[in-house]
């Protein structure tokens, strides 16, 4: 029994250590080990910055500068707000990128952004507007916002179309009427029992 232990541990290790472990699939990427931890390390350690020189304007001012069109938000911080500066077209900004030459976008959530200078706090927070309530009614009702303008409320050079009116017997003026056929040795339905066809 003590032998049979040595032997399997002995193969047990030298299946271990006489192995060359193989090679990395391409798709995998290294990480470089002479790159170190940048950043702040009083910073780090609870020293507060002293306060930075030439902050952008205060949020009250800058807050009428932006607008949040939208926002996407990711786990791990990751996201993306569409925003518009200064009544400019709108762009798509990712998290940690310039907005303008004073605003860093730092923090992105499912409904608001926070705005401020790079490496300092955010100063600044900008929701999306509310949506409107949904519609509500009953099924059938035509609501007021639904229902057709009036005549005088159309818009220049366009007529209400009139409603088109179905005879009742379903035939619309002008078309030929239609005969259905039974197909040849078809049977035929009276009093709800099916007769077969007729042999000829």
């Amino acid at each position: 029994m003590v032998w049979a232990a040595l032997a399997g541990s002995l193969v047990f290790w030298g299946l271990r250590l006489g192995v060359r472990p193989g090679g990395l699939p391409p798709q995998v990427q290294t990480v470089a080990t002479d790159q170190a931890v940048r950043g702040d390390v009083l910073r780090m350690l609870g020293a507060v910055p002293a306060a930075a020189v030439g902050l952008p304007a205060a949020a009250p001012e800058a807050a009428a500068r932006f607008r949040l069109i939208g926002a996407v938000a990711r786990d791990g911080g990751e996201g993306w707000a569409t925003l518009a500066v200064d009544g400019q077209p709108a762009r798509v900004v990712r998290v940690g990128a310039a907005v303008d030459s004073n605003w860093v976008l730092q923090s992105v959530s499912a409904r608001q952004v926070t705005l401020g200078p790079a490496g300092a706090p955010a100063q600044l927070t900008l929701d999306l507007p509310q949506l409107p309530p949904p519609a509500t009614g009953v099924p059938g009702q035509q609501s007021a916002a639904a229902a057709p303008a009036p005549a005088g409320m159309m818009p220049e050079g366009m007529q209400p179309v009139p409603p088109i009116q179905v005879p009742p017997d379903g035939m619309m003026p002008g078309q030929p009427p239609i005969i259905q056929t039974p197909p040849e040795g078809a049977g035929t339905v009276s009093g709800g029992v099916v007769e077969p066809p007729v042999a000829r």
